[in-house]
Formats: C-alpha cells, structure tokens, sequence
C-alpha cells in the first residue's frame, strides 16, 4: 500500500509539473487540501536547487490521501474524476488484501481489471475535439504494482493459514526510514562538508556492523554509544 500510493501520488505531482501549472499558486493549493484532510505536508527548495522536495508521508497519512484528497482542486474535472476512479480502486483491492475471507480468484480477478483502467490509453487525436487522454503507460508500473497484480493472489492460495501480515515489508520500511532520517539529514547529505567527510552509505554499513558486534558478543554497550562513536 504504502509503495504504491506514493507512486500514484507522485504521478499526479509530476502531471502537473509537465502541464506548467506546478507553481506557488498549485503548491498553496495542494497544502490547504492537505491541511483540510488533516495530513502535515510541506513543499521547499534545497539551497542552491531548483527542484522542490516535499513532506514524505507516513502509512495514516498516505491512506488519507488516497481516500480523501479533492484531486477536482488540481485537476481538471474530466482528469480528477479519472484518476479518483483509479484511486478508489486500489484502496478497494487494499482493503481485500486485509480481508482474510476475500476469495483469491476474484480478488486476481479485480486486480487485473484495475491494472486495465492504469493502462487506460489516449484515444482521438491530439488537439483535436475527439481527443481523450489516458492515465498512464505500461513503464510508470512500478514491480510493487506487479506484484500486487499477478503474485498476491497466489500469496492468499498458498499461505491463507499465515496471512499476508507474514509478508509485510513494515519492517524493513521503518528501518529504510530510521537510516534516511539519520543518515541523509540536510547536514549530512553525502557524508557531510567537515575534514572526516564520509559517504552516508558508508556510515550506515559502519553502524550496522557495530551492531551486530555488540549483539552477537552480548555486549552491554547501548545503540546510543554506537550513534557516537559512527
């Protein structure tokens, strides 16, 4: 869910970046919607960078979104309604993942009609009256959206007695989030400016290492030591 809902997050983003529309006016925009939805959410521009960053948004917040967010206030009424049908069709097969009585054909069934409405194509030509748009193309699907069309339903069939919970990545997903928040800080980006620069990845293999250490040796030294000694 998590993956998948930043993906059709940023695919709207980017839309209105290639419109031209993406200006201070759009970005005031997007925020009070946010904000109307109770959902922290911030655009900035790094130093020195022309590109803008933008709040990353926990697993509640992401569901909000999905659910809540007008996308009738970026968007044209024809393209939001698009793109909510398409929203509001994965929050569907979310939803049936965490029901353990949804029945695995169907739900292969409903997944692939949803990847259908992704891969809506353009019809018409281009500028012309006829012309509709579609959502997106066969390279904006990312392999989480693989998976979750063509291998979670044989998950359910093979593994019902454990549960999909068996297969959660949330682990992995908090960790991957503790590294970047310690490691890729403003400050720290790339290693940092002093005389010891040194890569973040480096830092963070160091880190692990050293855990491991004191774990494996049942060590008494705390993961706090561990931070300052990196």
């Amino acid at each position: 869910m998590l993956r998948i809902t930043d993906r059709l997050w940023n695919l709207v983003l980017h839309e209105i970046q290639e419109t031209g529309y993406f200006n201070d006016v759009a970005r005031e925009i997007i925020v009070k919607e946010m904000n109307r939805i109770k959902v922290n959410f911030h655009f900035w521009q790094e130093k020195g960078c022309q590109t803008w960053s933008f709040t990353s948004l926990m697993g509640q917040d992401k569901l909000k979104v999905l659910q809540f967010f007008d996308l009738s206030t970026i968007l044209p009424p024809t393209r939001a309604r698009a793109i909510r049908m398409l929203w509001d069709g994965f929050y569907d097969l979310y939803m049936d993942i965490r029901n353990p009585a949804t029945n695995p054909k169907t739900f292969k069934r409903n997944a692939k009609m949803w990847l259908k409405i992704f891969l809506t194509p353009s019809t018409g030509v281009p500028n012309s009256d006829d012309f509709v748009q579609g959502l997106y193309r066969p390279n904006d699907i990312t392999p989480y959206i693989h998976v979750l069309v063509f291998h979670i339903h044989e998950f359910m069939e093979k593994h019902k007695k454990w549960g999909l919970k068996s297969f959660s990545c949330a682990a992995v997903e908090n960790k991957n989030h503790q590294q970047v928040s310690q490691f890729f800080r403003k400050t720290l980006r790339d290693g940092g400016n002093g005389a010891n620069r040194k890569s973040a990845i480096v830092q963070i293999l160091e880190f692990e290492n050293r855990k491991l250490h004191y774990n494996i040796n049942d060590s008494q030294v705390t993961p706090k030591m561990i931070k300052l000694q990196v």
